[in-house]
Parts: structure tokens; sequence; C-alpha cells
């Protein structure tokens, strides 16, 4: 993949991102008007300060506006990054840049879970409901991929390629999607249906983001793996989140992570 073609791509998805935020935004504000409510599951916190111990059951309470708060993060958190990522590495011809993209569409697909609240889809089946659990699914394998492959093809002679991988991750992610089953009967605080096999695809992400960790471990990155695993970490926090302190701990996560792994990322394309 070109550079020009690249930049374009990374425009694009900026481009959607920041709209998909601007019409879920706009969708909420006009339901509260409308209604003056919108529906969800948890929206009752009990606040105790009387002893430690009462104020952290507090902050690990189910809470829906917590899963809200952290869809949101993923929403705004999408366009920002990408905004950035075009500005510092417009001309630093990267792979990881590209596998990041990939990594970027995944948490944008993840904001599709506030179509449960706004169209209040707690309540059962419906062919909608399916939609979005496998699309959002179909979002969580690609993000996994995506730094997998930027873990093991990272290297100068793997650049051409790019573009290649990041298609199998997407078609990949499309095929499970597909063929898992979603159980509508079941939604979950965090604002997500449950999935068929979910201890299997639960132990699938884990067992891909440890070879994720070793690749670079082999690669001899040990300061983008720690990046990498501050970043991811935040991620999962985020999209399992339920409480307040999961947001927040998945908030300040996800921030230093991203931070930290672009900085090394710039420094070494500065220096190379």
């Amino acid at each position: 993949m070109t550079l020009n073609y690249r930049n374009r791509l990374m425009k694009t998805v900026s481009i959607i991102s920041f709209s998909q935020l601007i019409v879920f935004a706009a969708l909420f504000i006009y339901r509260y008007a409308t209604e003056k409510t919108i529906p969800f599951e948890y929206t009752a916190l009990t606040f105790d300060t009387s002893s430690v111990k009462s104020f952290i059951e507090t902050l690990i309470q189910p809470y829906s506006f917590a899963a809200l708060a952290a869809t949101a993060i993923l929403a705004v958190y999408t366009p920002v990054t990408c905004m950035v990522i075009s500005y510092v590495f417009e001309k630093t011809q990267s792979p990881e840049i590209l596998y990041f993209l990939g990594f970027l569409v995944g948490c944008m697909i993840e904001t599709f879970r506030l179509c449960i609240p706004l169209f209040d889809l707690w309540n059962g089946y419906s062919e909608f409901l399916i939609y979005i659990g496998k699309l959002v699914f179909a979002g969580r394998i690609l993000t996994v991929l995506s730094l997998l492959f930027s873990a093991v093809f990272s290297s100068d002679d793997k650049i051409q390629e790019a573009d290649r991988n990041l298609i199998i991750a997407v078609v990949v992610s499309v095929v499970f999607a597909t063929a898992v089953g979603i159980d509508t009967r079941t939604i979950l605080p965090s604002m997500m249906v449950n999935t068929s096999f979910q201890s299997f695809f639960t132990f699938a992400r884990i067992f891909i983001a440890a070879m994720t960790v070793i690749a670079f471990l082999f690669n001899k990155k040990t300061k983008t793996m720690l990046s990498y695993a501050v970043l991811f970490s935040g991620y999962i926090c985020l999209t399992i989140s339920e409480n307040i302190i999961t947001t927040t701990l998945g908030f300040i996560l996800l921030w230093i992570g991203t931070e930290t792994y672009f900085r090394g990322l710039h420094n070494y394309y500065l220096w190379k």
C-alpha cells in the first residue's frame, strides 16, 4: 500500500468515526429531548462512604452510565487518534500505523453498543440486536488480530504485505462473526449481548494477546510490548466495563498506552 493511499484511508476512517460520533450524540440528545428519558437497566447507584470497603463496593456496582461513558470514550478516541496519526505520521511509511488503523476501526465498531439503550433493545429478540452483536464481535476480533499482526509483521521487508494482512484480519473477523451465535435473552450490564462459546472466545482473545506480547519480546521491542500491554488493557477495560472503577481505569490505561506507543514509534522512525 502506498503512503498516499494509506493517508487517504486514514482520513476516511477519521471522517466516518467523527460523523458517527456526531450522529450518536445527536440521536441521544433528540431522544432525551422528546421523551425525557433514555432506558437503562442499571440507573441506581447507592453511595456509601461510611468505610473504605463500602466506598469500593459502590465503585464496582453495575451502573449503566459507567458503561455508557466507557463506550463514549471509545467513540471519541477513534477520530481524535486518527487525526493525531494523520498529522504526526503523514510522511512515515510504517506498517504499524496501518495495523493500528485496523485497531481503530474495531474501536469505532464498538460504539454500536450505544444502539441498545438508544433504541431500547433491552427486552429480548430482534434482528437489529443480533446484527449489533455480530458487528461488535467482529470488531473485537479485528482489534486483537490487528495488534498481533503489528507485532509479527512490522519488519521492513513486510511493509508491502501490510494491506494484505489487514484484509485477512477483516475477513477472519467477518467469518467468525457470521458463524457465532447471539443470545439476545442476555444483555450484559456492559451493553453487550452474550455470544455462543463465550468462554472459548474469551480464552482466544487472551491467547492472542499473549502471543502479541511474545512477538514483541522476540523482536526485541520491550518498550513497545509494555505500551501495548497498557493500551490493550485499557481497551479491554472499556469494552467490558459495567462500573465506575473499570471505566476510569480503562480511560487512564488507554490514554497512557496510546501516548507511549506512538511516542516510541515516532522516536524509532525519527532516528531510523
